[in-house]
């Protein structure tokens, strides 16, 4: 008779607790399993959560914190095994290792007024920018030997060359905006008419010394680059595109655009870019593709801002910050030559600016919202 009891008790407790386990398991409650997120993107450089997506992905690694502070002007080291990086506002210099996952101070020295840099494609050498009272003003660094050279003050645009030993610089002349009270009045007390100087453009050593003037302009507010070692490239206000050797021989490579932004491959081969579409019902810039030596362009179908991709070594692929919504981009690889692209992952934050490592194996970007520099690891 006990035994039977028992029994019977045994065969109700253990009924009573599988419907209660079974219960708490459709609701949902118990422990918070990793893939739980909070909705911010905090959650994805937590290596505790996982990044989920119904969508076919090329990153399966997580996202993860480069530099834990604000930072500006981010390229990849010297030595190629891992990037370095401004502090901004302070000008303190950072290095980044992808084999120690270390962060290494490369120099605490504080620039005062700084606020971004132009990297030479060869050494620690850069061109600083810097707030001033009157107009922005250039320094060349050159952070291994922490000198600093203040440039001219009517520089208004430079660029290093493919190798980094010149430099090309835009002299914005300050006889293009005179002073009427200093110009010499005529027999009837009235100013007498002002001799406007041609803005112009040199090249020179890294430190501003040597100048070889290669073009006089009366163009104002250009902005220069050096894509190859024959031709440096500048941008008009009207965002034209033309191409300078240093002979001074001048061709138009691209006709004034809306909202023009561009990349240059490394090569220097191709440029992509973005602008606003002709079609009205596009209200977002388009991305292109123009060759440097067929003048050839191509459609990539897609919407987005070419300052926020970056080039694949190979002159085909890049990696581009797509915006999902007004507040998020989503990443993704775009091939130009048949416009496929992949998706990469969803960082939940708008991206400000993308790199790829030396190696190709971490792609990093700076958050928008934060400014902190952030990698996730692409391929083996």
């Amino acid at each position: 008779m006990k035994r039977n009891i028992f029994l019977r008790f045994l065969i109700v407790f253990l009924a009573l607790t599988a419907f209660l386990v079974g219960y708490l398991v459709i609701r949902g409650d118990g422990p918070v399993s990793p893939q739980s997120k909070t909705g911010t993107i905090l959650d994805k450089f937590d290596n505790n959560k996982q990044l989920t997506t119904s969508d076919p992905k090329l990153a399966e690694e997580e996202p993860f914190v480069v530099a834990d502070r604000k930072v500006v002007s981010i390229t990849n080291s010297p030595d190629k095994k891992g990037v370095i990086y401004f502090e901004k506002n302070t000008g303190k210099l950072f290095e980044f290792n992808f084999e120690t996952k270390q962060e290494l101070a490369i120099s605490d020295i504080m620039l005062p007024n700084f606020m971004s840099a132009i990297w030479s494609p060869a050494d620690r050498e850069a061109i600083g920018y810097f707030a001033s009272n009157t107009s922005a003003i250039f320094k060349y660094l050159n952070t291994k030997t922490n000198q600093e050279v203040p440039l001219d003050q009517n520089i208004r645009s430079a660029a290093f060359s493919p190798t980094g030993d010149l430099i090309a610089y835009y002299y914005a002349d300050p006889n293009n905006s005179p002073d009427i009270s200093s110009e010499e009045l005529d027999q009837n007390g009235l100013p007498g008419p002002a001799t406007i100087e041609p803005n112009k453009i040199f090249i020179a050593q890294p430190d501003g010394t040597y100048p070889k003037k290669i073009l006089n302009t009366r163009l104002e507010d250009i902005k220069l680059s050096w894509p190859t070692e024959e031709w440096l490239v500048f941008k008009t206000p009207a965002s034209e595109i033309f191409l300078l050797n240093k002979e001074g021989g001048l061709n138009k490579f691209l006709e004034s655009q809306h909202l023009l932004e561009e990349k240059w491959s490394r090569s220097g081969k191709k440029m992509l870019y973005s602008t606003l579409s002709d079609d009205m019902e596009i209200a977002e810039p388009v991305l292109w593709v123009k060759e440097l030596d067929s003048r050839s362009k191509k459609y990539l179908e897609t919407g987005g801002n070419a300052s926020r991709c970056v080039w694949s070594i190979d002159d085909i692929n890049i990696f581009c910050a797509l915006a999902e919504s007004p507040s998020a981009d989503e990443i993704y690889l775009i091939n130009t030559s048949d416009g496929s692209r992949k998706f990469i992952f969803d960082p939940e934050t708008s991206i400000k600016e993308l790199l790829l490592s030396s190696s190709e194996d971490y792609l990093l970007f700076v958050s928008a919202s934060n400014e902190r520099l952030y990698a996730i690891k692409i391929s083996d």
